[in-house]
């Protein structure tokens, strides 16, 4: 345990200097004077790696600090500490770290600003939990619990946060929440929560939409003024490594949705290795083997967008 702890400080470290995590706890009330708890050792505390900060007593925490920052802080001293401000140090943190990952975001988040209300990012996770939370906390083998988290980029700010059974479906958790989407916010969602009165009703709301497209669900496009099933094999076979096409005006599905931009990419070697063992996890997991046409389709990356096709190049802002 020394030893991982010694890791995990050299980690933080490594990310922000001292002066950083102070003048972010400043920045937002955290530290207003000079305190025996630092912000980094605070940051050390709530971030450490093997996730046990919510199972340990008060007392355990306060030697933890003891030992590892020399920081003397009785238990309710400590308890007090956990407030709306440091919330908010946490979320300074997290958001400066995803500048430091990703500079690109910060030189075009500006543009970004001028031209969605919000820039919404859905996704979830899912995890095991102990036999006993059955009952509550379903999973597709046992029990399990996901939690649904929208983050809002230009802001910082979450926008959803919830917590349900494994099993739940992350498409009926979109559709329920999109009385939430205003005018010009640009919703990137990832395949999981595919569906099409979702994007429908984004596209009603006058909003914006980026995500993949399910590989059960049919394309159809106009030729010689008739409307037949798009043929993505016979376009992916002349794609390159990494090559792209886009497809405009396309209806989807059986009810014929109406998507004014579709993205279709053939993924590199690298990238379709790295999706190839995801699959292969999945199918052992579940003990069931992809059919080959699927499996074929997974070579490719398929984008469905309604952004006007001189304003973004959707593709780049998917992957950012």
């Amino acid at each position: 345990m020394a030893k991982k702890m010694k890791a995990w400080i050299t980690t933080i470290r490594q990310l922000f200097s001292s002066e950083e995590l102070t003048r972010l706890a400043r920045k937002v009330g955290f530290i207003q004077r000079q305190r025996s708890l630092t912000a980094e050792a605070f940051l050390t505390l709530c971030a450490w790696g093997d996730g046990s900060l919510a199972c340990q007593s008060l007392q355990r925490l306060c030697a933890d600090l003891a030992l590892w920052h020399d920081c003397s802080l009785s238990n309710e001293g400590l308890n007090q500490r956990f407030t709306p401000r440091a919330v908010a140090f946490l979320k300074e943190v997290f958001f400066t770290l995803l500048m430091h990952q990703r500079p690109a975001l910060s030189s075009i988040i500006e543009t970004y600003r001028a031209c969605f209300t919000r820039l919404r990012i859905l996704d979830s996770t899912s995890f095991l939990l102990p036999a006993d939370y059955g009952e509550d906390y379903q999973g597709s083998v046992s029990s399990g619990a996901k939690i649904q988290f929208e983050y809002e980029l230009l802001s910082g700010t979450c926008l959803q946060l919830c917590v349900q059974q494994a099993n739940d479906s992350d498409a009926r958790f979109a559709y329920h929440t999109q009385h939430t989407i205003l005018p010009n916010d640009l919703c990137i969602r990832d395949l999981g929560f595919f569906s099409l009165a979702t994007l429908a009703e984004i596209d009603a709301r006058g909003a914006y939409y980026i995500t993949r497209l399910r590989s059960d669900i049919k394309v159809y496009i106009k030729q010689d003024g008739e409307w037949h099933e798009w043929d993505w094999e016979s376009i992916g076979n002349r794609l390159g490594e990494g090559e792209a096409v886009e497809v405009e005006h396309v209806y989807i599905g059986h009810q014929r949705l109406y998507v004014p931009r579709l993205i279709f990419r053939r993924l590199t070697a690298e990238e379709w290795e790295k999706r190839l063992a995801y699959v292969r996890k999945k199918e052992k997991k579940k003990g069931k083997a992809l059919s080959r046409q699927t499996l074929e389709q997974k070579k490719y990356h398929i984008l469905l967008t309604n952004l006007p096709q001189e304003s973004f190049d959707a593709q780049q802002v998917y992957e950012l």
